[in-house]
């Protein structure tokens, strides 16, 4: 995720009052509420922590670890309730929850893994009711006495990718308590989501007004990318998504990043400038918005950040490749773009498209139609158990909300670019050429930066 922020010394956050039970939403989850309501698809938008454990896992402690993160954590615990002035949000009693306990050790040796993927994915591709719930599960598969993979899987209105690194940070500290008969030494959380949401309800809207104008005059008359090779789009979103991974090698790596040095800029503003390249000669569209991720407003606040929930927000980054600019010129646009757009990320993306009242169409994401998201630095196993060894267990996405989402992160043999991409519009020769023509365009772009866009595209 790409974040430009510091934790501030901001004034504490105001708690809920105590006799509320219905808590009102948040911008961020009034808008998934209205996407997981208003349109048509057989799976929840998800986020999920999968984690395989190679050792003598306790598996009675982990079971207890997890509860007491769910039992922490009032988000993980709420339910929706549809009423007559809108959506709201009820926290449920501090009862763990339940941990599906699946045992492949009576399959052979060399069918387990791929039963784990099946029954993990199965369980990845469920709709989950928003007011009956449970919009959090989660299950332990032994494959073997050493061997388990555990999965949590929550429902996108509850948690964004951040939360999954303080549950990962919590854990690492309750299971080896548990697991030892201890008293975990974790400190009290002294707000929960349901403060932050009252506290969004009853806040200050000039600065919301001042972004909101913002962002109406930045993205009026923005057309929808549509690439050239896309198939017909179908009437609503619903195809499984497929990826696809590229690695850039460090010497073009070091290149990407001395060219943005000297642009006063960043990689990231590097590699975003290529890919509205790479995506005006796909589309032959010189004006369009890439999407990217930000960390979100609680985030910013030393007490919010410990805690689960739904802060993440999207900014939509609009191109500007008319004139025929040198690769030089396309960056120093992006720098000024990207800088802008930090300085109003605070609006919830949800309030930027009903500001500019676009149409709603099931079969295209409103705003930008391709994202891009962007690690700095190459992210550490954020799970460290003693007397296990903590591993990855990838699984595959099961669907996407856009056409198109490109990945960047480094890693040990480079800058790793994985392109996940919409089955029922895009194929996969289509999406291989793009990710073969971004690594032909950042050499050629930073072989020389002052070469039209014109001259650049004829390498993708």
């Amino acid at each position: 995720m790409f974040t430009m922020f510091d934790v501030t010394a901001e004034p504490s956050l105001n708690v809920r009052p105590s006799h509320l039970v219905e808590l009102p939403l948040t911008p961020l989850q009034a808008r998934w509420w209205l996407l997981c309501t208003s349109y048509p698809g057989g799976m929840s938008p998800l986020v999920d922590l999968v984690h395989r454990f190679r050792g003598p896992l306790d598996a009675d402690a982990w079971a207890r670890a997890v509860d007491a993160v769910v039992n922490r954590h009032e988000i993980l615990r709420t339910l929706f309730v549809a009423r007559p002035d809108g959506p709201v949000q009820v926290v449920g009693p501090a009862n763990g929850v339940a941990m599906e306990v699946l045992d492949l050790r009576d399959l052979p040796v060399e069918q387990r893994e791929q039963r784990a993927r099946e029954l993990l994915d199965e369980r990845r591709t469920r709709s989950l009711d928003l007011q009956t719930g449970p919009l959090v599960h989660t299950s332990l598969l032994r494959l073997a006495d050493d061997d388990h993979v555990w999965r949590m899987t929550i429902h996108h209105i509850l948690a964004d990718g951040a939360s999954l690194g303080v549950i990962d940070r919590e854990l690492a500290v309750l299971y080896p308590a548990l697991a030892a008969g201890m008293t975990p030494d974790l400190p009290e959380l002294p707000v929960q989501y349901g403060d932050f949401a009252w506290s969004q309800s009853v806040a200050d809207t000039e600065q919301e007004d001042e972004d909101r104008e913002y962002w109406r005059e930045q993205l009026a008359g923005l057309a929808p990318l549509e690439l050239l090779d896309a198939l017909p789009r179908p009437a609503a979103k619903g195809a499984p998504a497929a990826q696809l991974a590229r690695v850039l090698d460090p010497e073009l790596v070091r290149r990407v990043e001395e060219l943005a040095r000297s642009a006063r800029g960043t990689r990231f503003m590097v590699l975003l400038a290529a890919l509205h390249v790479l995506l005006f000669q796909a589309s032959g569209r010189d004006d369009f918005a890439i999407g990217i991720p930000v960390a979100g407003v609680g985030r910013t606040r030393p007490e919010l950040a410990r805690l689960v929930g739904l802060f993440n927000n999207a900014l939509a980054l609009r191109g500007d490749l008319s004139g025929d600019p040198t690769f030089r010129q396309v960056l120093a646009r992006t720098r000024e773009t990207v800088i802008d757009a930090l300085d109003h990320q605070d609006l919830p993306w949800g309030q930027v498209v009903a500001a500019l009242d676009e149409p709603a169409q099931p079969g295209r994401a409103q705003g930008f139609q391709a994202m891009f998201l962007h690690e700095e630095v190459e992210v550490a196993s954020r799970l460290t158990l003693p007397g296990l060894r903590v591993e990855d267990f990838p699984l595959g996405i099961p669907k996407v909300l856009h056409d198109l989402m490109v990945y960047a992160r480094p890693g040990p043999v480079g800058l790793s670019t994985t392109f996940v991409y919409d089955t029922g519009l895009l194929t996969h020769d289509t999406v291989a050429g793009l990710a073969d023509g971004y690594e032909r365009l950042l050499r050629a772009a930073v072989g020389d930066p002052d070469l039209p866009v014109s001259e650049l595209v004829k390498e993708v």
